[in-house]
C-alpha cells in the first residue's frame, strides 16, 4: 500500500512538472544579454488599438498575438574593437564596454540639420549588471563619442519578481565652433510581473520589468545660434525571457505616442526590412523666420495619423496645429501665428518618431 502511495504521489508531481514550464518564474542574469555576434530580427507594429500594455501580475498571461508585423528591423552587435578607432579611444574593449550596438535612434540632423553617421551605442555586460555606457557618432566628419559620467543601468542582476532598482546617469560634450549637447536621466526599474508571453515568435516564459525614465535632453548649435532643452517622460515595458539577448517584447509609452516591438522570425514578402526613419519622415515650416501665416511640409513614407503642435522652450504646448491622418508622400499644413514674438519648437509626432523643427516668430 506504501509503495503504491509513493508512486502515486510520484507520478502527481510529474504531471505537475509538466504543467509547471508555462508558469515557472524565471530569473534573468548577464548570461541572457546581447552578445558580440548576435543579429536579432524584430518586427514592429503600429496597430496597436485597443491593447493595454500596461496590465500586469504574477502568473499572467499576457497575449499580443494579433499584433500583425508593419515593418522589420535587425540589431547587430559588434565587438567595440571593430567601431572607428577614435570610438575605441574613449569606450576602451572589454574595459569600458564589451559590446556594441549599430544604432539608428539618434535624430540630430531632423532637430538642427546637421549630417550624421555612424552612430553607436556602447554596453558593459558584467555578472552583476547590464549598462548602457554612452554613445557616440559622426557629426559634420567630427567623431563625439560620449561616455556616460555615470552608467546608465538597464538591468541589475538577478532579476527576480519583485525586484526594483534605480540609477541616475548623464552625459555632457562640447565641441568649440560646433555646439554643446547633454543628456540628465534618472532611471527606475521594477519587476512587476512575471508569467507567459504569446506572440507571433511563439510562447514563452517571461519576467515583465517597467523602467519608468525622467530624462532633459539639451543641445546648443554655434552655426545656428540656437539651443533648447526637452524634457522627456516615458515608460519602458519590457518582457525578458531566459537565452534571447533583448526584450521578447517592448512597449515604450511616451505622452501619446505609443512604439513597440517583438523579436521575430523572417516575415511575409510584403514586410520588409526598415531604413532609418529619418530619413524618410521630414518636416520643414516656411518662412522661418515667420511674422504671419506660414506653412509646414510634412513627409511619411506610409499614410498615418500624426499630430503637429508648437512648443516653447519650457516644453509647453502653446499651440496646437494638426490631429489627423495624412497620406504617404508630401503634405502642406498651413497655419497662422497667434503668438508673441520669440522662438519655439514645432513639433511632428509619428506612430514612430518624434520629429522637431526650430521655430522663430517676429
Amino acid at each position: 500500500m506504501k509503495l503504491f502511495i509513493k508512486q502515486h504521489f510520484l507520478l502527481m508531481l510529474l504531471a505537475l512538472g509538466i504543467m509547471l514550464p508555462a508558469y515557472a518564474q524565471i530569473t534573468i542574469s548577464s548570461s541572457d544579454m546581447p552578445a558580440v555576434g548576435d543579429t536579432l530580427r524584430k518586427s514592429n507594429s503600429l496597430d496597436i488599438t485597443g491593447i493595454d500594455f500596461t496590465v500586469t501580475g504574477a502568473g499572467y498571461d499576457w497575449d499580443f498575438s494579433e499584433l500583425q508585423p508593419v515593418f522589420q528591423t535587425v540589431d547587430t552587435f559588434v565587438s567595440v574593437s571593430s567601431v572607428p578607432f577614435l570610438y575605441q579611444l574613449v569606450f576602451f574593449p572589454g574595459v569600458v564596454a564589451n559590446v556594441a550596438q549599430k544604432y539608428t535612434g539618434i535624430n540630430l540632423d531632423t532637430l538642427v540639420g546637421v549630417s550624421l553617421t555612424d552612430p553607436y551605442r556602447f554596453f558593459k555586460n558584467t555578472s552583476g549588471f547590464f549598462t548602457d555606457v554612452g554613445f557616440a557618432f559622426t557629426i559634420n566628419d567630427i567623431p563625439v563619442p560620449l561616455k556616460f559620467n555615470s552608467a546608465d543601468v538597464i538591468y541589475k542582476f538577478p532579476l527576480n519578481f519583485g525586484h526594483a532598482d534605480s540609477s541616475v546617469s548623464g552625459v555632457s560634450f562640447g565641441l568649440p565652433n560646433v555646439g554643446y549637447i547633454s543628456i540628465d536621466r534618472k532611471r527606475v526599474n521594477v519587476v512587476d510581473g512575471w508569467g507567459t508571453l504569446t506572440t507571433s515568435y511563439g510562447t514563452f516564459d517571461v519576467l515583465r520589468l517597467r523602467s519608468t525614465v525622467k530624462e532633459t535632453d539639451s543641445i546648443y548649435v554655434d552655426s545656428l545660434q540656437f539651443g533648447t532643452a526637452l524634457n522627456r517622460n516615458y515608460v519602458e515595458y519590457k518582457w525578458l525571457g531566459t537565452g534571447y539577448g533583448q526584450p521578447l517584447l517592448q512597449a515604450t509609452i511616451e505622452g501619446p505616442l505609443i512604439t513597440v516591438a517583438w523579436l521575430d522570425s523572417i516575415a511575409g514578402t510584403n514586410v520588409g526590412i526598415k531604413q532609418p526613419v529619418a530619413l524618410e519622415t521630414r518636416l520643414s515650416v516656411a518662412p522661418n523666420p515667420m511674422a504671419g501665416d506660414a506653412t509646414a511640409t510634412v513627409h511619411l513614407h506610409r499614410p498615418e495619423v500624426v499630430s503637429m503642435a508648437i512648443f516653447d522652450l519650457s516644453g509647453k504646448c502653446v499651440a496646437e496645429i494638426f490631429n489627423g491622418r495624412l497620406p504617404s508622400g508630401q503634405s502642406v499644413i498651413p497655419f497662422a501665428n497667434r503668438l508673441q514674438p520669440g522662438m519655439y519648437l514645432l513639433r511632428l509626432a509619428t506612430s514612430e518618431k518624434l520629429l522637431t523643427q526650430k521655430l522663430i516668430i517676429q
